[in-house]
């Protein structure tokens, strides 16, 4: 990934691909670094917003809307009950 804002991003197979925000973008970045990973949210704020104030609700709405546009050909964002979330791509155990 390239970090640019707009890039296209492959959907499920036979749609168009869709557009991440760069907030999408950066988040799917920190996931894709270490599949199977659990990053807290306050990391995932750190990582994907680090020069801003933001409450740790703003990224349950990144991720939210990660889950929309995801292929999950890819893979999937799983919650992982109080503790955060983390990647789990396809094919992985």
């Amino acid at each position: 990934m390239s970090g640019e804002s707009g890039e296209d991003f492959p959907t499920e197979p036979g749609s168009a691909p869709t557009t991440l925000t760069p907030s999408e973008q950066r988040l799917l970045e920190v996931f894709a670094s270490e599949p199977g990973r659990v990053f807290s949210r306050a990391e995932l704020c750190a990582a994907v917003m680090p020069d801003a104030v933001v409450l740790e609700r703003t990224i349950d709405q990144h991720v939210k809307g990660l889950r929309k546009k995801l292929a999950t050909s890819v893979g999937k964002i799983e919650t992982v009950w109080g503790k955060g979330f983390r990647f789990v791509a396809a094919g992985s155990s």
